[in-house]
């Protein structure tokens, strides 16, 4: 049997769909990850994986299909396109179709997206990050570390039948260490680069080894409406719930504590979140989007005021914009969310802070209703008691009750200083500094986090 090869299959594939419908996206990937587990400070596991699809969205007038190819048999590609045709027969119009994009695009190219070296780290060279950042955390008062590393590096290639044809290749590393000096004193952080010129594995083992000692002996913590500084870690948990809600697709779904607040105020006046599809190393970074449509930077919200949702090119048309180039096959969706910085340093935020909370990390996110924004979370790691502008001790035990709207408007300070998020509970990358904001809803909590 003939095999394509992966260069020609987008080739092949849009010549064979051309034939048939009159839209076609053939989106092509392949990737290579190497990954290091380790607990209790030891090394647990490593694997190395290969990942290869296709994946091609057609359209016949109103009608619109999608499917995934793993099998680049010429015989099997054959025969799906020949599905895709019988399906798309059979299913209902879309009413909402409106196209996707027509044109020759050029791409810009995205800065620090692939650093040469990734692909040739050997396993003893993963082995020895891993080892620096377990080897810092110790050093700093932690007693054992667990967590993972990491590396990827892919090729991607797109082509549509309305002239749109690009290629990119990225790669990327994410070390993440959750460090304990007791079963109940622990800290996590991360270090998610596409370049290992940003790469500090020693500094992220470091950092969480000290949140682990300083939250030793915590205490159950009260509820109440508590003054919070949220670290990176844990408001970028928050902040993707705000791209994903400028989402149009979220605000027609009734998905969105954002629907019908265009142009009007949602946030503290110090506020301003991007989309930047072109973020120089930003881990969701590309040159183009599912439509072929180049990414680009958009503001979501402008010193407190919203500003623009996320839009595709049918979303665009029906309401009379462009497109903001965040297509994907179903939905707009950002790439990286990007909160402004601003002029504090963390130690500047709790001196300001008089009866409130250092929260280093949030899990179980969990809205109650989308729509008003109403959610719930559980602080955990190190939570931090502050004081008269001092950290007085650590505490357990909490949850945050409240509404994206009240925390957003409550954002009183922005640190300088900024990292990037991305792991198990932030999908989509964020960057963002320290944020404290003013009078946050603090319940007891009967969640326990696990070791």
């Amino acid at each position: 049997m003939t095999k394509l090869a992966f260069e020609e299959a987008t080739d092949y594939i849009l010549k064979a769909c051309e034939k048939r419908f009159s839209d076609v996206v053939v989106h092509a990937s392949r990737s290579q990850a190497k990954q290091i587990k380790f607990v209790n400070s030891e090394i647990s596991a490593g694997r190395i994986w290969m990942d290869q699809s296709v994946s091609v969205f057609v359209a016949k007038g109103k009608r619109v299909a999608t499917t995934s190819i793993l099998d680049l048999e010429r015989k099997t590609v054959d025969g799906t396109i020949a599905k895709l045709e019988k399906f798309i027969a059979k299913s209902e119009p879309n009413a909402e179709y409106g196209g996707i994009a027509e044109g020759h695009f050029a791409y810009k190219e995205v800065q620090n997206a692939f650093d040469p070296r990734i692909p040739k780290l050997t396993g003893d060279e993963l082995a020895g990050f891993v080892e620096e950042g377990i080897g810092a955390a110790l050093a700093h008062g932690a007693k054992r570390a667990s967590g993972s590393l990491e590396i990827t590096h892919s090729r991607e290639m797109m082509k549509t039948s309305g002239g749109a044809h690009g290629t990119q290749k990225g790669t990327s590393a994410i070390f993440s260490i959750r460090a304990f000096a007791e079963k109940d004193a622990s800290g996590h952080k991360l270090s998610c680069v596409r370049s290992m010129q940003h790469f500090r594995p020693g500094e992220t083992g470091q950092k969480a080894g000290e949140f682990a000692k300083e939250s030793l002996n915590p205490v159950p913590g009260e509820a109440g409406k508590f003054d919070i500084l949220f670290d990176p870690m844990a408001i970028a948990c928050l902040l993707q719930h705000v791209g994903d809600s400028a989402s149009i697709f979220s605000v027609e779904a009734g998905f969105s504590f954002l629907e019908n607040r265009l142009n009007k105020r949602v946030a503290s006046d110090i506020v301003t979140i991007f989309d930047e599809g072109t973020l120089a190393g930003g881990m969701g970074s590309t040159k183009f989007d599912a439509e072929g449509v180049r990414a680009q930077k958009t503001t979501l919200i402008r010193f407190g005021i919203l500003r623009n949702y996320l839009h595709n090119t049918s979303t665009a048309k029906r309401y009379k914009v462009n497109t903001t180039g965040n297509a994907g096959i179903i939905a707009p969706h950002p790439w990286n969310i990007v909160l402004d910085n601003g002029n504090y340093d963390s130690q500047e935020m709790i001196q300001q802070t008089k009866h409130g909370l250092y929260v280093t990390n949030l899990w179980y996110t969990r809205f109650q209703n989308y729509k008003t924004g109403e959610f719930s979370t559980i602080p955990r790691d190190a939570i931090f008691r502050v004081e008269n502008g001092r950290v007085v001790g650590a505490v357990k035990g909490i949850r945050i009750s409240e509404k994206m709207s009240h925390l957003l408007m409550g954002i009183e300070a922005i640190s300088q200083r900024r990292e990037q998020i991305l792991g198990w509970e932030v999908e989509t990358p964020v960057k963002c500094g320290h944020v404290l904001a003013r009078h946050v809803n603090v319940t007891k909590s009967t969640e326990k986090a696990g070791a």
